[in-house]
């Protein structure tokens, strides 16, 4: 038996991964695409759920469709709303149940406060928040647990977000050293990700293309603590705009114009013509 098979039969349920953070604007739902785009390389089957309040990955999916057609869909993408308790503990056994998903990724919404959010976080398996701004939503998850007990037991990675290397002086590097000493207490803390023009952008057909780089240290680490390997666990072929490479074609030669017989005719006729 192969060691994809063997990593496919134990899949015997999808894995529900959550992005998370109580603050917008921290790069959670370019991570929740991002990551998409990634485990579509592996060839693992991605459903990617929108309940960001904004529905910013459902907007950009209605985008790319009238770019690039609905051929080119990698995975789906369904919007659904994180303020209905009953609607996300429903939500969240269909797709413990769905055996046509190997991941499911949440983008839940920038805040506390929406009512689905209890629900989502006990049936996730992993729960991936970005820092800066995480302090409130780790206290968040800690005291979840300790009230629900074994039956949440979702991993969290902690992501660094953002990072600008060049801002912080020796004092302030010290301070994010000992905070994540203390992140360290909740979950695994990642690599950081630099804060690059790139990852301002993000697409949920095309492939990754300079992003892939930056992110991929990151979501080398989750992939291979959902499956053990960093091997796809199946063969999957890439075509389209999923290949980097088609994403900025090389402009083509411009052939040089061949001169018309007319005008061949009248440069000859100058060359030969005698000064006067």
């Amino acid at each position: 038996m192969s060691q994809n098979q063997s990593i496919l039969e134990m899949i015997q349920t999808p894995v529900i991964v959550t992005f998370a953070n109580q603050k917008g604007g921290v790069g959670k739902t370019t991570l929740c695409v991002t990551f998409a785009n990634y485990l579509v390389t592996k060839g693992v089957r991605v459903v990617v759920i929108d309940c960001d309040f904004q529905h910013s990955i459902m907007k950009c999916r209605k985008a790319d469709i009238r770019k690039y057609g609905e051929q080119e869909m990698p995975y789906e993408v369904w919007a659904y709303e994180a303020n209905d308790k009953a609607m996300m503990t429903s939500l969240m056994e269909k797709l413990h149940n769905d055996p046509e998903i190997d991941v499911v990724l949440m983008d839940s919404p920038g805040s506390l406060k929406a009512e689905g959010l209890i629900p989502m976080f006990v049936n996730s398996d992993y729960d991936l928040v970005t820092v800066p701004s995480t302090a409130s939503f780790l206290m968040f998850v800690d005291r979840l647990k300790k009230a629900i007990g074994e039956r949440m037991k979702a991993r969290l990675f902690i992501i660094p977000n953002l990072n600008d290397g060049r801002i912080g002086k020796r004092s302030e590097l010290l301070i994010w050293d000992n905070a994540r000493d203390t992140f360290s207490n909740y979950g695994y803390v990642t690599a950081k990700i630099p804060k690059r023009a790139d990852m301002e952008r993000f697409s949920t057909m095309a492939a990754l293309d300079m992003q892939a780089a930056i992110v991929t240290p990151v979501f080398d680490k989750v992939y291979q603590s959902i499956f053990d390997t960093l091997e796809p666990i199946r063969e999957k072929e890439l075509k389209g705009i999923q290949l980097t490479e088609n994403l900025n074609p090389k402009p083509k030669k411009k052939k040089k114009a061949q001169p018309t017989d007319e005008a061949s005719q009248d440069s000859n006729e100058n060359q030969n013509k005698e000064p006067e």
